[in-house]
């Protein structure tokens, strides 16, 4: 399963950054007024739907990081390679009680 939603969570990331490269530029107005004005490609109201576009897609990509970070962590078996350390240590060779 983690492995699924690190797929989902790279191909989500890619959509985000191709919908925000396609997004119209906020300068087209002033390029406008000097005549080279530069209109989006995909239509007029294009923008209104990139926009809610970016924030479906970003939402779902917080989503899917929490959903990430829980699944992730169920997942830990251990918590550091340290304390693994010491539990083979500790099997090996068990600490004996000093003398008084």
């Amino acid at each position: 399963m983690f492995t699924a939603l690190l797929i989902f969570h790279a191909l989500i990331a890619l959509l985000l950054i191709i919908v925000i490269i396609i997004q119209p530029g906020a300068d087209e107005g002033m390029a406008m007024m000097g005549g080279t004005g530069t209109g989006s490609a995909f239509g007029a109201d294009t923008g209104a739907v990139l926009t809610k576009t970016t924030a479906i897609l970003g939402a779902i990509f917080m989503l899917n990081s929490l959903l990430l970070t829980v699944v992730g962590t169920k997942m830990m078996t251990s918590n550091s390679v340290v304390e693994k350390v010491v539990k083979t240590q500790e099997q090996k060779a068990p600490v004996k009680p000093a003398k008084k």
